[in-house]
């Protein structure tokens, strides 16, 4: 079943499950011996980040200090294996732009920052002593899972966790859409992405919106990364501005980035605007009665607003 909860699994033991599966597949691909090192680093990483995702479903279960713990754990070894992203991400943002303005982007010197970033990319090296190191910690971190202390049954173990992921995921957006700094587009892309991989894990009770949910969020945080990734490109790119030579080149360069980021900006901000409509309360007891229906008999919680309207569903399926 993968990262979601099966039927008739109860929320601590679904939630053991899948925070289990996530170690073993990361421990999986850091222990590999491959040539794409940088591929299995890739999945090590989107496993740690969808263990974080979990955590904070949970929050309310585990309390401040277990999930600072053990979010600190998680965040410290991505951030273990991410020193050598950001030369990778540049050199193949640069190529991703290339591809999209193609003939705009064929001076010398964009030609020249091109073959900069290659040779980077190629000089770059994932220390394998390191992932091994990483690997090996997971050990003790699939001990701590088996005790953390996840003692409701039902949406009562999930709900004050996805209530706060959404309600910063909602923050995040107007903030974002008030002031579009990189920083408040990198912090509102944390939260889309927590709670992408939430709506995911809960899939089940509610199979066919959620997949339209799912989708948009994973849209929209491919926005949000494209976003980010063309910042880290553009800051780059000003840093090497005086020894590529004709600085109107590199200033050619900024203004397509910034092109391309404002409508990768706008598209996101349509786009959270519909995921985003509901207010935190209102979207967490639509998701507890939908928890209800598919599991009637598995808790006596009510959600506050038992009423099943259909504008979630409308607004998914809209979105189509």
């Amino acid at each position: 079943m993968g990262y979601r909860f099966k039927e008739n699994e109860s929320a601590p033991d679904g939630i053991n499950r899948i925070s289990l599966e996530q170690i073993d597949l990361a421990y999986e691909r850091l222990s590999l011996k491959t040539r794409n090192r940088d591929r299995a680093v890739h999945e090590a990483r989107v496993c740690f980040k969808k263990i974080r995702a979990v955590l904070r479903l949970v929050y309310g279960e585990l309390g401040r200090d277990i999930f600072k713990l053990e979010n600190r754990e998680y965040r410290d070894a991505g951030r273990q294996l991410s020193k050598a992203r950001d030369t990778t991400v540049v050199a193949g943002t640069l190529e991703e732009l290339v591809r999209h303005f193609n003939k705009q982007l064929v001076d010398p010197d964009i030609k020249t920052l091109r073959k900069r970033l290659r040779r980077a990319k190629a000089e770059q090296h994932i220390d394998k002593k390191q992932t091994l190191q990483v690997a090996e910690a997971l050990s003790s971190a699939r001990q701590r899972v088996e005790i953390w202390p996840i003692n409701n049954d039902g949406f009562s173990a999930l709900r004050a966790g996805l209530q706060r992921v959404y309600k910063r995921g909602r923050a995040g957006f107007e903030l974002a859409r008030v002031v579009r700094t990189t920083d408040n587009l990198h912090e509102w892309r944390k939260q889309v992405k927590y709670l992408w991989y939430q709506v995911c894990i809960l899939n089940p009770m509610w199979p066919k919106p959620l997949d339209v949910l799912a989708h948009e969020l994973s849209k929209l945080a491919d926005y949000l990364s494209e976003d980010h990734d063309l910042a880290l490109l553009s800051r780059t790119a000003i840093e090497q501005a005086q020894s590529l030579g004709d600085p109107g080149e590199v200033e050619k360069l900024i203004l397509l980035i910034d092109q391309r980021r404002i409508l990768l900006q706008t598209k996101a901000a349509a786009l959270g605007a519909r995921i985003y409509a509901e207010k935190p309360k209102a979207f967490v007891n639509r998701m507890q009665a939908h928890w209800e229906a598919w599991r009637p008999t598995s808790t006596g919680e009510h959600a506050e607003d038992p009423q099943m309207d259909l504008t979630f569903e409308a607004t998914c399926v809209s979105s189509t």
